[in-house]
Protein backbone atom coordinates (compact mmCIF):
# COMPACT_ATOMS: atom_id res chain seq x y z
CA UNK A 1 0.00 0.00 0.00
CA UNK A 2 0.95 3.33 -0.65
CA UNK A 3 1.02 4.73 2.52
CA UNK A 4 3.45 2.04 3.95
CA UNK A 5 6.02 2.63 2.36
CA UNK A 6 7.91 4.66 5.43
CA UNK A 7 6.64 2.08 7.55
CA UNK A 8 7.99 -0.57 5.45
CA UNK A 9 11.39 0.92 4.84
CA UNK A 10 11.85 1.68 8.60
CA UNK A 11 11.89 -2.00 8.88
CA UNK A 12 14.53 -2.46 5.84
CA UNK A 13 16.49 -0.09 7.91
CA UNK A 14 16.68 -1.91 11.10
CA UNK A 15 17.00 -5.46 9.81
CA UNK A 16 19.78 -4.43 7.42
CA UNK A 17 21.68 -1.76 9.88
CA UNK A 18 24.92 0.06 9.17
CA UNK A 19 28.02 -0.51 7.00
CA UNK A 20 29.30 -4.07 6.74
CA UNK A 21 31.53 -5.80 4.45
CA UNK A 22 31.63 -9.92 5.57
CA UNK A 23 33.63 -11.77 4.35
CA UNK A 24 32.34 -14.35 2.57
CA UNK A 25 28.78 -12.45 2.15
CA UNK A 26 27.30 -12.14 -1.70
CA UNK A 27 26.47 -8.83 -1.27
CA UNK A 28 30.21 -7.46 -0.12
CA UNK A 29 30.63 -3.96 1.06
CA UNK A 30 27.30 -2.68 1.81
CA UNK A 31 25.75 -0.19 4.07
CA UNK A 32 21.85 -0.12 4.95
CA UNK A 33 20.87 -2.48 2.86
CA UNK A 34 22.34 -1.12 -0.27
CA UNK A 35 25.55 -3.02 -1.89
CA UNK A 36 28.18 -1.71 -4.14
CA UNK A 37 27.02 -3.30 -6.64
CA UNK A 38 23.60 -1.57 -6.37
CA UNK A 39 24.98 1.80 -6.01
CA UNK A 40 27.34 1.45 -8.51
CA UNK A 41 24.45 0.88 -11.38
CA UNK A 42 22.46 3.71 -9.76
CA UNK A 43 25.17 6.22 -10.14
CA UNK A 44 26.54 5.12 -13.38
CA UNK A 45 30.08 4.01 -12.33
CA UNK A 46 31.74 1.76 -10.16
CA UNK A 47 32.34 3.38 -6.74
CA UNK A 48 34.85 2.43 -4.33
CA UNK A 49 34.02 0.76 -0.52
CA UNK A 50 34.49 4.41 0.92
CA UNK A 51 31.37 5.78 -0.88
CA UNK A 52 29.16 2.95 0.14
CA UNK A 53 30.56 3.35 3.67
CA UNK A 54 29.05 7.18 3.31
CA UNK A 55 26.24 6.22 1.49
CA UNK A 56 23.55 8.60 3.34
CA UNK A 57 20.12 7.87 4.32
CA UNK A 58 18.09 9.92 2.05
CA UNK A 59 19.79 8.84 -0.74
CA UNK A 60 19.56 4.93 0.16
CA UNK A 61 15.83 5.75 0.51
CA UNK A 62 15.23 6.94 -3.20
CA UNK A 63 16.87 4.05 -4.21
CA UNK A 64 14.83 1.28 -2.02
CA UNK A 65 11.55 3.26 -3.69
CA UNK A 66 12.69 3.28 -7.41
CA UNK A 67 14.95 -0.34 -7.46
CA UNK A 68 12.91 -2.15 -4.91
CA UNK A 69 9.35 -1.05 -3.86
CA UNK A 70 7.94 0.35 -7.50
CA UNK A 71 10.00 -2.94 -9.41
CA UNK A 72 7.29 -4.97 -7.14
CA UNK A 73 4.17 -2.67 -6.99
CA UNK A 74 4.73 -1.76 -3.71
CA UNK A 75 1.80 0.38 -3.91
CA UNK A 76 -0.93 -1.95 -5.42
CA UNK A 77 0.40 -4.47 -2.51
CA UNK A 78 -2.25 -5.45 0.28
CA UNK A 79 -0.76 -4.41 3.77
CA UNK A 80 1.75 -6.62 5.21
CA UNK A 81 2.14 -9.01 2.08
CA UNK A 82 3.74 -5.25 0.99
CA UNK A 83 5.94 -5.83 3.57
CA UNK A 84 6.92 -9.32 3.19
CA UNK A 85 7.88 -9.21 -0.28
CA UNK A 86 9.84 -5.62 -0.25
CA UNK A 87 12.30 -7.46 2.15
CA UNK A 88 12.38 -10.65 0.13
CA UNK A 89 13.26 -8.00 -3.39
CA UNK A 90 16.19 -6.34 -1.09
CA UNK A 91 17.34 -9.78 -0.20
CA UNK A 92 17.30 -11.11 -3.05
CA UNK A 93 16.44 -9.18 -6.19
CA UNK A 94 12.64 -8.28 -7.02
CA UNK A 95 12.24 -10.52 -10.14
CA UNK A 96 13.35 -13.19 -7.49
CA UNK A 97 11.00 -11.97 -5.11
CA UNK A 98 8.04 -12.13 -7.38
CA UNK A 99 9.01 -15.66 -8.70
CA UNK A 100 8.77 -16.51 -4.58
CA UNK A 101 5.67 -15.04 -4.34
CA UNK A 102 4.50 -16.76 -7.40
CA UNK A 103 5.66 -20.56 -5.74
CA UNK A 104 3.52 -19.22 -2.55
CA UNK A 105 0.68 -18.57 -4.99
CA UNK A 106 1.14 -22.25 -6.95
CA UNK A 107 0.92 -20.00 -10.00
CA UNK A 108 3.10 -20.18 -12.81
CA UNK A 109 6.62 -18.57 -12.62
CA UNK A 110 8.02 -15.98 -14.51
CA UNK A 111 9.34 -13.52 -12.37
CA UNK A 112 6.38 -10.85 -13.48
CA UNK A 113 3.98 -9.66 -11.32
CA UNK A 114 0.96 -9.70 -14.14
CA UNK A 115 -2.53 -10.28 -14.30
CA UNK A 116 -3.01 -14.33 -13.08
CA UNK A 117 -0.35 -13.43 -10.21
CA UNK A 118 -2.30 -10.56 -9.18
CA UNK A 119 -5.66 -12.35 -9.11
CA UNK A 120 -4.26 -14.91 -6.94
CA UNK A 121 -2.99 -12.65 -4.26
CA UNK A 122 -6.87 -10.95 -4.35
CA UNK A 123 -8.77 -14.38 -3.60
CA UNK A 124 -6.56 -14.99 -0.70
CA UNK A 125 -6.25 -13.17 2.59
CA UNK A 126 -3.05 -11.15 3.32
CA UNK A 127 -1.52 -13.12 6.13
CA UNK A 128 -2.42 -16.59 4.11
CA UNK A 129 -0.08 -15.54 1.50
CA UNK A 130 2.87 -13.91 3.88
CA UNK A 131 2.98 -16.97 5.75
CA UNK A 132 3.56 -18.93 2.26
CA UNK A 133 5.62 -16.57 0.85
CA UNK A 134 7.82 -17.24 3.83
CA UNK A 135 7.97 -20.57 3.25
CA UNK A 136 9.52 -20.24 -0.07
CA UNK A 137 11.91 -17.74 0.51
CA UNK A 138 13.51 -20.53 3.10
CA UNK A 139 12.83 -23.37 0.79
CA UNK A 140 15.24 -21.48 -1.52
CA UNK A 141 17.49 -20.48 0.62
CA UNK A 142 18.16 -23.72 2.26
CA UNK A 143 19.63 -24.52 -1.16
CA UNK A 144 22.33 -21.86 -1.51
CA UNK A 145 25.70 -22.82 -0.89
CA UNK A 146 26.07 -19.57 1.66
CA UNK A 147 22.98 -20.90 3.74
CA UNK A 148 25.51 -22.95 5.98
CA UNK A 149 27.39 -19.74 7.28
CA UNK A 150 24.32 -16.83 6.49
CA UNK A 151 20.85 -19.03 7.26
CA UNK A 152 20.27 -18.60 10.31
CA UNK A 153 20.09 -15.49 10.62
CA UNK A 154 18.50 -15.09 7.23
CA UNK A 155 15.56 -17.32 8.78
CA UNK A 156 15.38 -15.38 11.64
CA UNK A 157 14.85 -11.94 9.68
CA UNK A 158 12.63 -13.78 7.54
CA UNK A 159 10.63 -14.86 11.10
CA UNK A 160 10.73 -11.22 11.87
CA UNK A 161 9.38 -9.85 8.74
CA UNK A 162 6.81 -12.22 8.74
CA UNK A 163 5.89 -11.23 11.97
CA UNK A 164 5.94 -7.49 11.40
CA UNK A 165 3.89 -7.99 8.31
CA UNK A 166 0.80 -10.20 10.09
CA UNK A 167 0.56 -7.41 12.14
CA UNK A 168 0.19 -5.00 9.32
CA UNK A 169 -2.32 -6.74 8.17
CA UNK A 170 -4.20 -6.12 11.08
CA UNK A 171 -3.82 -2.27 10.62
CA UNK A 172 -4.27 -1.87 7.42
CA UNK A 173 -7.66 -1.12 5.56
CA UNK A 174 -9.00 -3.94 3.45
CA UNK A 175 -9.94 -2.18 0.66
CA UNK A 176 -9.21 1.45 -0.29
CA UNK A 177 -10.63 4.61 1.10
CA UNK A 178 -13.51 5.87 -0.47
CA UNK A 179 -13.13 9.89 -2.02
CA UNK A 180 -15.07 12.43 -0.96
CA UNK A 181 -16.23 12.52 -4.60
CA UNK A 182 -16.88 8.87 -4.70
CA UNK A 183 -18.98 9.00 -1.34
CA UNK A 184 -23.13 9.58 -1.60
CA UNK A 185 -24.53 12.78 -0.91
CA UNK A 186 -27.07 11.08 1.58
CA UNK A 187 -25.13 7.88 2.83
CA UNK A 188 -28.16 7.62 5.20
CA UNK A 189 -30.65 8.03 2.86
CA UNK A 190 -28.84 5.58 0.25
CA UNK A 191 -28.56 2.65 3.01
CA UNK A 192 -32.24 3.32 3.49
CA UNK A 193 -33.05 2.47 -0.51
CA UNK A 194 -31.20 -0.27 -0.61
CA UNK A 195 -32.71 -2.31 3.54
CA UNK A 196 -36.08 -1.76 1.80
CA UNK A 197 -35.80 -2.70 -1.71
CA UNK A 198 -34.79 -6.18 -1.55
CA UNK A 199 -36.66 -6.64 -5.06
CA UNK A 200 -33.56 -4.58 -6.80
CA UNK A 201 -31.72 -7.38 -8.75
CA UNK A 202 -27.71 -7.98 -8.66
CA UNK A 203 -26.14 -5.54 -11.18
CA UNK A 204 -24.80 -8.26 -13.17
CA UNK A 205 -24.68 -12.13 -13.05
CA UNK A 206 -22.42 -14.32 -11.35
CA UNK A 207 -21.25 -15.70 -14.54
CA UNK A 208 -20.14 -12.08 -15.92
CA UNK A 209 -18.41 -11.19 -12.84
CA UNK A 210 -14.44 -10.60 -12.94
CA UNK A 211 -13.71 -12.21 -9.84
CA UNK A 212 -15.45 -15.22 -11.30
CA UNK A 213 -13.18 -15.85 -13.96
CA UNK A 214 -9.83 -14.95 -12.08
CA UNK A 215 -10.83 -17.33 -9.66
CA UNK A 216 -11.35 -19.85 -12.32
CA UNK A 217 -7.79 -18.85 -13.63
CA UNK A 218 -6.21 -19.29 -10.11
CA UNK A 219 -7.64 -22.90 -9.43
CA UNK A 220 -6.55 -23.87 -12.96
CA UNK A 221 -2.59 -22.61 -12.65
CA UNK A 222 -2.43 -23.53 -9.20
CA UNK A 223 -3.76 -27.07 -10.02
CA UNK A 224 -1.10 -27.32 -12.07
CA UNK A 225 1.68 -25.77 -9.85
CA UNK A 226 0.13 -28.52 -6.92
CA UNK A 227 1.29 -31.28 -9.52
CA UNK A 228 4.29 -30.18 -10.25
CA UNK A 229 5.36 -29.51 -6.73
CA UNK A 230 3.82 -32.76 -5.66
CA UNK A 231 5.85 -34.76 -8.75
CA UNK A 232 8.82 -32.20 -7.04
CA UNK A 233 8.37 -33.51 -3.88
CA UNK A 234 8.13 -29.94 -3.00
CA UNK A 235 5.31 -30.51 0.55
CA UNK A 236 5.54 -26.47 1.15
CA UNK A 237 5.03 -25.93 -2.61
CA UNK A 238 2.24 -28.46 -2.81
CA UNK A 239 0.85 -27.21 0.30
CA UNK A 240 0.89 -23.40 -0.64
CA UNK A 241 -0.90 -24.40 -4.47
CA UNK A 242 -3.68 -26.52 -2.51
CA UNK A 243 -4.37 -23.02 -0.50
CA UNK A 244 -4.45 -21.25 -3.42
CA UNK A 245 -7.19 -23.77 -5.03
CA UNK A 246 -9.15 -23.18 -2.01
CA UNK A 247 -9.21 -19.43 -2.08
CA UNK A 248 -10.09 -19.35 -5.83
CA UNK A 249 -12.97 -21.70 -4.74
CA UNK A 250 -14.05 -19.99 -1.89
CA UNK A 251 -13.99 -16.81 -4.02
CA UNK A 252 -16.50 -18.53 -6.44
CA UNK A 253 -18.76 -19.57 -3.41
CA UNK A 254 -18.90 -16.00 -2.06
CA UNK A 255 -19.55 -14.42 -5.23
CA UNK A 256 -22.27 -17.16 -6.19
CA UNK A 257 -23.78 -16.29 -2.90
CA UNK A 258 -23.47 -13.08 -2.97
CA UNK A 259 -26.53 -12.39 -6.18
CA UNK A 260 -28.97 -14.19 -3.16
CA UNK A 261 -31.21 -11.40 -1.68
CA UNK A 262 -30.53 -10.71 2.17
CA UNK A 263 -33.89 -11.64 4.11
Amino acid sequence: MRQNFDLCLAAIFEEEGGYADLPGDPGGATNMGITRATLSAVRGRKVSKEEVMMLERDEAARIYRRNYWDAIGGDDLPGGLDLALFDDAVNSGPRQAIRDLQHALGVEVDGILGPRTKAAIDVLAPSAVIVALGKARRARLVALPAFARFGRGWTRRIARIEQQARTLTKKSPATKPETAAARPADTNKQTEIVMTNTNIPDSKPFWASQTIWSSFAVIGSSLGGALLAWKANDIAGFGAALTAVLGGVNAIIGRVRSTSAIR
